[in-house]
């Protein structure tokens, strides 16, 4: 056996496999805007606007969050069903809505639909989002959430996913995010929950926090690169 010849054919091989690499990379870069549209997020504790998970939005925060502390829903959003519910023993708002984390929701406002089966969906008019959600906040049985494109078609859900704690007076440690992002745009998002009446509260839009192909391809192409140059330098 020729040791040279060894040499040279491993040499050639592996140059080959890079360049392999390299093809691969491309293929994938140029898919990225498909391969990475949407993202669910959820179910997620939450006590206040800083539980919004980190990578969700870019800057990491909301370009609007409607916490019905104004006691009106944001012109830009359209709500399906339901109404704003006012400072109660039975109102279960985003615990630091009040101003403090201290285990109750009746001190804010949150939105209600008597019929959580048939569920609430909020439309956003203008420019669409590439990330929206909302906070579940009290409900019985299972918890659903679905969004929408920007034709109206359904891009995937969350659950059906046991969520409520059977308690009914403002209580928030069952208090959930449910959130998704899609890179051309999400019209409407959904939830329901499969016994009784809905709560909801923090609902929310902005850009996505998703990293671009422009970003991610020089990265992958130096790193399939990098056994070629590392061989290279070490030749004399």
């Amino acid at each position: 056996f020729d040791v040279e010849m060894g040499i040279n054919m491993f040499r050639v091989l592996r140059k080959h496999f890079c360049l392999a690499v390299t093809v691969i990379t491309l293929v994938v870069a140029g898919n990225a805007k498909t391969l990475r549209a949407d993202f669910f997020f959820g179910p997620l504790p939450y006590l206040s606007s800083a539980d919004i998970p980190v990578g969700f939005y870019q800057g990491g925060s909301p370009f609007l969050l409607e916490d019905f502390e104004d006691a009106s829903l944001d012109a830009s959003i359209t709500a399906s069903a339901g109404n704003i519910v006012l400072p109660s023993g039975a109102t279960d708002s985003v615990d630091g809505d009040d101003g403090a984390i201290d285990g109750s929701g009746q001190g804010g406002y949150s939105w209600f639909y008597i019929d959580g089966a048939t569920g609430i969906s909020f439309t956003f008019s203008g420019t669409l989002p590439t990330a929206a959600a909302v906070v579940w906040t009290d409900g019985n049985g299972q918890a659903t959430f679905e969004a929408f494109d920007e034709n109206g078609d359904s891009i995937g859900t969350i659950g059906p996913v046991n969520v409520g704690d059977a308690s009914f007076n403002g209580t928030t440690a069952e208090d959930r995010f449910f959130g998704a992002t899609h890179a051309s745009g999400i019209s409407r998002i959904h939830i329901s929950s499969s016994d009784g009446g809905i709560e909801v509260d923090h609902v929310q839009f902005g850009t996505a926090a998703i990293p671009e192909p422009s970003t991610v391809f020089p990265l992958m192409v130096a790193l399939a690169l990098f056994p070629q140059s590392r061989r290279k330098r070490h030749t004399g």
